[in-house]
């Protein structure tokens, strides 16, 4: 099989602004579920006075991230139907032209990469000369889940994708320290050193880091990238990634309904029914519990988490939901089915 093309091709006219110095740009990459979008909404909503544009993408034909994100409207460009680093690399190209030429100027650009990206393309797209003059790659950020990151240890593939996204990154944040014991912390820590030297780890809850550390600075240099990349010590690491996509190594389902859904029985379900091969499921639920807001539910592993966000206020209430598994293992009719099981048929709730 080729090796997939992982960035477009260097431009011979390179984009120019007259009177504007290159913006900063922070890459949030991290396997699913770690907590990439909860620390982009901190670093939205911290008070860093900066104006931020942001690039969302999300590996499903719904980006439920884009949807997730708290206090930006505007700047927000979301990237559907593929992962950056290669099916919808072009997209991301498009995007960054039409965020960059906008009238009014941004101060920071924040990209956040799905969860099955590998971040080699996503750099290269940013070191394409035709940016050179507008972008600077100011540092790439890993989020890792502390409980989750031994989860299917025995699958080749997903521990190349981690160590890959970890080996690229400028600082990894350790989150969700609470969840796991200090012996596991310190395990996890010497699993990712005996592979990649010389990361910048930061253990976090709910990815409370401060701001300082994240933004502005100016952390990467692609000499140091080529030095890191001789660290990695699996020897077929990129003949194993460069023969699959992420669209052949993982699959997404996708359901929608305006119909409101029992939280009680939606608790059940995914506790007693919901399927292993799904790493990852999430959505913004419409529910006969708590019709007038929002509800976002996230689902890594055996983890699930049902919060409260903000009133539908003039959207139409409507259930979306996302799910992320192995390819071939996911049972799309199956998935719908429980899904529906959950709606609530013992009321009729007026449309917003």
């Amino acid at each position: 099989m080729e090796r997939p093309i992982l960035a477009p091709a260097p431009r011979d006219e390179p984009i120019v602004i007259t009177g504007r110095e290159p913006v900063p740009v922070t890459l949030l990459v991290g396997f699913l579920g770690a907590g990439k979008t909860t620390l982009l909404n901190r670093i939205l909503n911290g008070d860093h006075g900066l104006r931020v544009g942001v690039l969302v993408n999300d590996f499903g034909a719904i980006n439920i991230d884009a949807e997730l994100i708290e206090g930006v409207e505007e700047n927000m460009i979301s990237l559907s139907n593929g992962c950056i680093c290669c099916e919808i690399r072009d997209d991301l190209v498009v995007s960054l032209e039409q965020l960059l030429v906008r009238e009014e100027d941004v101060d920071y650009v924040i990209v956040e990469a799905s969860g099955v990206s590998d971040p080699e393309g996503i750099v290269m797209t940013f070191l394409d000369r035709k940016f050179a003059g507008l972008l600077r790659l100011d540092s790439i950020t890993c989020i890792v889940d502390a409980e989750a990151i031994f989860t299917d240890g025995d699958n080749q593939e997903l521990t190349y994708l981690k160590i890959r996204q970890i080996g690229y990154s400028d600082l990894v944040i350790l989150n969700k320290v609470d969840l796991v014991s200090p012996t596991h912390i310190e395990v996890a820590k010497e699993w990712i050193d005996a592979h990649l030297n010389r990361i910048r780890i930061v253990e976090a809850v709910q990815c409370d880091v401060p701001l300082e550390i994240l933004l502005a600075v100016g952390r990467f240099d692609p000499a140091e990238k080529a030095r890191q990349e001789d660290d990695i010590k699996i020897e077929a690491l990129n003949a194993t990634h460069s023969s699959h996509s992420a669209g052949e190594i993982f699959e997404t389902w996708s359901f929608e309904t305006d119909q409101p859904l029992s939280l009680e029985h939606l608790r059940e379900m995914v506790r007693r029914k919901l399927p292993a091969s799904v790493y990852r499921c999430k959505g913004i639920i419409y529910s006969s519990d708590n019709p007038g807001k929002r509800i976002a539910l996230q689902i890594v592993g055996r983890r699930t988490e049902i919060s409260v966000l903000d009133d539908w206020g003039e959207r139409v209430p409507r259930t979306k939901i996302v799910a992320i598994g192995s390819s071939n293992e996911i049972e799309r009719n199956s998935l719908t089915m429980l899904f529906e099981g959950c709606i609530d048929t013992s009321v009729t709730l007026p449309q917003a």
